[in-house]
């Protein structure tokens, strides 16, 4: 249905309200029937009236059709608010421009009108830049009239359930939505139709490094509400600087998220230097091995082929430890 449809079916049921209406006298009543004429009238009386009211009705439907017919503004004349667009990857965007350059805009992008009298867009900005990569001029659009607290909530949530929506950015959307209201996450999760405990693992979010927020600006898709969860848990026992290093990691493109969680979670261990022990050296009496001994470090291991032999050996390295113990000693 075109805008002068509308308009003509408006004007058409406010016409009906204005025959249907007597005109008012203000003169005093006076009886001019029987009580019973005013009796028999009222069937016809209530009849008009309700008449009246549903010709009001279909005349306040119109102009609510009215003010929302889409109609096409230029391009230019169209702002951004920040941190208001769907974030796409490159080829989302490009499969976006594909289905736009072949087929009409089925939904077209909703819009506030600002003081200066151009349009702030609430939803559908990726559309709109789509229209400009086209080289278009105009983009069908319709009109709303809502103050800026419900601009911001109908953006948001027009955008939350969407596939392309990264946790992250639906993070800073309730973040926005909490400072806006002051709701706490239960109520947040009522309106958004979510559970409780979504909106908690979004909010793990709250509990990372500032550095480690920064990095996930630059790529919001590769971190989930899930491995922020549990990120957030090795931060509170203290292990801030080793999340960091793994969301640079993850961001980067070297750790998967089940990585970079290990990552951040494995202990470090003391660098003490081992020595290397020295290959074992064999003592040998023609074929017969009779014992070997290993040195590392201070330790010196001797394996004996019998327990005789070690026992007699043991009390010649007895006397011999005992001797080199008194040389050293005396020097």
């Amino acid at each position: 249905m075109g805008l002068k449809d509308l308009k003509s079916r408006s004007d058409d049921a406010l016409a009906q309200i204005a025959a249907q209406k007597p005109a008012v006298d203000n003169r005093p009543l006076r009886a001019t029937t029987a009580p019973g004429a005013t009796a028999f009238m009222q069937p016809t009386i209530d009849a008009l009236n309700d008449r009246a009211k549903k010709a009001e009705a279909l005349a306040a439907e119109y102009r609510l059709k009215l003010e929302q017919a889409p109609i096409e503004l230029p391009l230019d004349v169209l702002v951004e608010v920040p941190h208001r667009r769907r974030r796409l990857t490159p080829e989302q965007f490009d499969e976006l421009k594909g289905n736009l350059a072949n087929n009409p805009l089925i939904h077209p992008i909703t819009v506030q009108r600002t003081a200066d009298g151009r349009f702030e867009i609430i939803s559908g900005h990726n559309r709109a830049e789509v229209y400009r990569s086209l080289g278009r001029t105009l983009i069908p659009v319709v009109v709303m009239e809502l103050d800026s607290e419900h601009v911001d909530r109908s953006a948001f949530y027009a955008n939350l359930l969407q596939p392309s929506l990264s946790d992250f950015e639906k993070y800073l959307g309730f973040k926005a939505e909490r400072e806006r209201t002051g709701h706490s996450q239960k109520q947040m999760a009522k309106d958004a139709g979510v559970s409780e405990s979504i909106i908690s693992m979004l909010f793990s979010f709250d509990h990372l490094p500032e550095d480690a927020l920064l990095l996930v600006e630059r790529r919001p898709e590769v971190i989930g509400m899930s491995c922020a969860t549990e990120m957030a848990k090795l931060c509170r026992a203290g292990r801030n600087a080793e999340v960091i290093d793994a969301v640079e990691q993850l961001v980067e493109g070297r750790l998967t998220q089940k990585e970079a969680i290990r990552h951040a979670s494995k202990k470090v261990a003391l660098a003490v230097a081992r020595p290397t022990p020295q290959a074992p050296v064999r003592v040998r009496v023609g074929r017969l091995e009779f014992c070997q001994y290993q040195s590392r470090g201070t330790s010196l291991r001797i394996e004996f082929r019998n327990e005789e032999h070690r026992v007699e050996a043991e009390a010649v390295i007895a006397a011999a430890l005992q001797e080199l113990a008194k040389r050293t000693k005396e020097a």
